[in-house]
């Protein structure tokens, strides 16, 4: 009774066991090993390298000995018997390896599985499958190697996972892996051709290590051939929210239909929302763009809640397509009852598609802008300040939101608010024409803080204080205030700080001779004076500027193969002896000729070599000087009118100026009779259609950006009369709408230093622009000035005392601070630096330096926010830190 018993607990030992033992007996030089196990193999002989093992099951004592006898001298066996050792005598165990029976410890095997391990972890050991499991599904090459000396079920039951599923055995495994590379049928299928028990050993053991979503992708990737776990974990998404929204009839239902998905059971509340967070987390950090996987899953989530028949809930998805759509249709209607405009824009940025698509922002945007009030203007200088520093934004954002939406809601939507844009642009322009026709006299040399200037003083006033260090003038031919805003901020992240007149902290805007055409207003630039030409005469008029300066135009500007810039154009940036290199590149005018420009947003790597010059002048410390002889309009359905003797957007005398027309004439006018009648309304042209036109008198075609960067590497040269410019943003672009008293509206250009206007009153005849500035209202206040009290506070004295010789100024801090309050304690940092005339690279030097006077023992009274360029103050804990009244 005793060896059936015995016989009884003798096992069936795995091929990969066999295996194992097969290998230690070839590496111990022995020839027979005897293994404790039910004599049953259907396996043949074992390979171990190149020897070859039979495996012999032996039922007794003498069908040991008879196998002995069937070895030749070189055979090595591994034999199978149920009998103990007491059975089977001397004659057995004095062949045998180590003269004993092999007890079938599966344990013992498995540190050798495991390069660097010589004995298992306790967890691991628990897993009373794991050793049969890893002996039996060990890859070819084996198991990754151990990082401890203990092998943990971390690293042996992941690496089984992993190959187990297909993924391989040294993939690092989570949730979030498993719920997206499950997503390839070939995966699903790998993993559901499993041994049912160990899918479900790896289940429960996945769930315990990797969480809920892990578990649930290996639960769904079994039963599901068609429908990837990353789907469902998508609809899981909006079936159970996260907000805990109280579900409808038809959500109700759907979470019931669920779960014949998952395995056939209930789906708990919190597995739901586990399993949906890392659904979503894999969607933002893969990417449909990146992963097919990703992509299918996408659109298997959206046809899934159909199936469920709960289409509606993909669209309060905040990555699923439907989910976008409705948010920028809600956005739509809050546009158009002008309610709630900025939280719907906020629902459009938590959707994963937010950013992909400009239009949304840029509509908020322009709605931003139409609340704003217009400033008081009396004079062609302020319309052109304006358009540089408003204008050009608000043209920027109709090029953005021109291509519009195939959502007849949000269409709709757009082009009203478009109209109502263009209306009032339109009535910008008109108002600068009338000033046009009297403002165009040739007057002496102004500075920068006193007026604008015409394009033909480019030279004198900006390029001339610049050339000493060397300067390179870049001209775009066309270059509109609206591509010159968005290539500056291009511009400055290649190396290079931008400069503006520090009377006015803006960038200066000069004016087109008129008409606005290449060969008058470009010649009138390279020449210094009023004339028209041709690139000779823009050679020769930089030259005698500038003696030893040179031009290059568009043929100049053919390099050779390989070559970045042209040998000539770089042998004259890189020589110091040529003052000013001028080059001319005509990508933008070439593209309003030909190509459909309305939604264009162009870069500097469309204007070629443009990107190459500016590396050349940051290598040899030039300042670069971006300009223009005079802008654009795109067509955007213009009307065509019929006129003789007309060309684009003007033409010659001979009929009165018609509505949308104005005439002029002076000095500044090249044209055949000495006058010439110019359109200045954008939505028409004269002549056959084009992509876009110049030549009138709009405010985008008359307006010259001159734009000012010095390389990081020589801001120790800056010429008297120049600072390093501040954001040009204006407040709308990054500020939402706000509820708070009116604050005094300044005139565009006002003074703000104390010690001389910015724009004096110009009363000389011969000046190029009239210019009658009023001074500013009075921003006074009776009610209690928090600053105020700060900068009196005691608190605040003993902070700059620690703060020692690192202390701002008070004005400094009084400026930063009262931006942000009187924003209800939040403010773009664009828009605090523009206030406070910080110049944006030091924006951030500045924040950190107020938040060391005000941030007392480690409260947060001024803070950045999670966005990265909000700044808070929180004025409740600043009083109370300061102890400061006035409530």
């Amino acid at each position: 009774m005793g060896g059936l018993s015995q016989s009884v607990r003798a096992v069936v030992v795995s091929p990969a066991m066999v295996q194992q033992r097969a290998s230690d007996l070839v590496k111990s030089g022995q020839r027979v090993l005897v293994l404790r196990a039910r004599p049953q193999w259907n396996g043949g002989d074992v390979k171990v390298g190149d020897h070859s093992v039979r495996v012999i099951p032996a039922v007794s004592q003498l069908a040991i000995l008879d196998a002995y006898a069937s070895l030749g001298p070189d055979d090595y066996a591994v034999i199978l018997t149920d009998r103990p050792a007491k059975d089977l005598g001397e004659a057995v165990l004095a062949r045998a390896y180590k003269q004993q029976v092999e007890m079938p410890d599966e344990w013992q095997a498995v540190p050798r599985l495991f390069q660097g391990a010589r004995e298992v972890s306790h967890d691991l050991r628990r897993l009373d499958w794991a050793a049969t499991a890893l002996l039996d599904h060990q890859p070819v090459g084996g198991w990754p190697r151990s990082p401890d000396v203990a092998v943990t079920d971390r690293h042996a039951i992941g690496a089984l996972l992993g190959q187990v599923t297909g993924l391989g055995a040294t993939v690092e495994i989570d949730g979030a892996v498993l719920l997206s590379s499950l997503g390839r049928r070939d995966l699903r299928s790998t993993w559901a051709s499993a041994d049912e028990s160990l899918r479900r050993h790896l289940i429960a053991w996945a769930e315990d290590e990797y969480g809920a979503p892990a578990a649930f992708a290996l639960k769904v990737a079994q039963r599901q051939e068609h429908v990837t776990p990353l789907a469902v974990g998508l609809a899981l998404d909006v079936l159970w929210p996260e907000d805990g929204t109280a579900p409808g009839p038809e959500q109700v239902a759907a979470r019931v239909r669920v779960e014949r998905f998952v395995d056939g059971r209930t789906v708990s509340v919190e597995e739901a929302k586990a399993v949906a967070r890392v659904a979503k987390a894999t969607v933002l950090r893969v990417g449909a763009e990146d992963s097919p996987e990703v992509a299918i899953a996408l659109q298997q989530a959206e046809a899934l809640l159909g199936d469920l028949e709960w289409p509606a809930g993909a669209e309060r998805s905040t990555v699923l397509r439907p989910g976008y759509r409705a948010r920028v249709r809600r956005l739509a209607e809050a546009l158009t009852s002008e309610e709630g405009v900025e939280d719907a824009l906020v629902a459009v940025h938590e959707h994963r598609l937010g950013r992909t698509s400009p239009a949304p922002e840029m509509a908020v945007r322009l709605h931003r802008w139409l609340t704003v009030p217009e400033a008081v203007l009396v004079g062609l200088a302020d319309d052109l300040q304006t358009q540089m520093s408003d204008g050009a934004w608000v043209d920027a954002a109709l090029g953005a939101l021109w291509s519009g939406s195939d959502d007849p809601v949000v269409s709709d939507a757009y082009r009203t608010l478009v109209g109502k844009a263009r209306l009032r642009r339109h009535s910008r322009d008109e108002a600068a024409a009338g000033r046009l026709s009297s403002a165009l006299t040739v007057g002496p040399p102004a500075r920068l803080s006193d007026a604008p200037i015409g394009v033909e003083r480019v030279l004198s006033d900006v390029v001339d204080p610049w050339r000493k260090g060397g300067a390179l003038l870049v001209v775009l031919d066309g270059l509109s205030s609206s591509i010159g805003t968005s290539l500056a901020g291009e511009v400055a992240r290649a190396g290079l700080v931008e400069h503006v007149p520090d009377a006015s902290a803006k960038r200066v805007g000069a004016v087109a001779v008129l008409p606005s055409l290449t060969s008058i207003s470009r010649t009138s630039l390279f020449c210094g004076e009023v004339r028209e030409g041709g690139a000779d005469d823009e050679k020769k008029g930089l030259a005698t500027a500038f003696p030893g300066s040179l031009v290059f135009h568009k043929n100049d500007l053919r390099a050779k193969s390989g070559e970045a810039l042209p040998a000539a154009v770089a042998e004259a940036v890189n020589n110091p002896k040529v003052p000013v290199v001028g080059v001319v590149i005509n990508a933008i005018d070439d593209a309003v000729h030909k190509n459909d420009t309305s939604a264009l947003s162009w870069s500097v790597d469309q204007l070629t070599p443009l990107r190459s010059l500016l590396d050349a002048a940051v290598a040899t410390r030039r300042t670069v000087i971006i300009t223009s002889d005079h802008g654009h309009v795109v067509e955007r359905d213009t009307e065509a009118l019929s006129m003789p003797r007309a060309d684009a957007r003007w033409r010659s005398g001979g009929v009165a100026p018609r509505a949308g027309e104005v005439e002029v004439s002076g000095a500044r006018v090249v044209a055949p009779e000495g006058s010439a009648i110019l359109l200045w309304r954008e939505d028409a042209h004269f002549g056959p259609r084009r992509a876009g036109y110049h030549g009138g008198a709009s405010l985008a075609e008359i307006t010259v950006p001159v734009l000012v960067f010095q390389p990081a590497t020589a801001l120790d040269k800056i010429p008297p009369g120049w600072m390093q410019a501040p954001p040009q943003v204006p407040t709308w672009w990054n500020e939402p709408l706000v509820s708070r008293a009116a604050a005094p509206i300044r005139t565009e250009g006002t003074a703000k230093k104390k010690r001389k206007p910015s724009r004096p009153v110009i009363n000389d005849e011969d000046a190029l622009f009239s210019v009658d500035i009023p001074a500013a209202p009075s921003e006074t206040s009776s009610r209690f000035d928090v600053v105020d009290a700060l900068l009196a506070s005691k608190a605040y004295a003993d902070q700059r005392a620690m703060a020692g010789r690192r202390a701002l100024p008070d004005a400094e801090v009084a400026a930063f601070l009262r931006v942000v309050l009187e924003r209800e304690g939040r403010a773009h940092k664009d828009t605090v630096a523009a206030a406070a005339r910080i110049a944006a690279p030091e924006v951030g030097k500045v924040f950190a330096a107020v938040k060391r006077l005000i941030n007392v023992e480690g409260f947060e009274v001024l803070r950045l926010d999670s966005d990265g360029v909000t700044y808070r103050i929180d004025e409740a804990l600043l009083r109370e830190q300061f102890e400061l009244g006035g409530r």
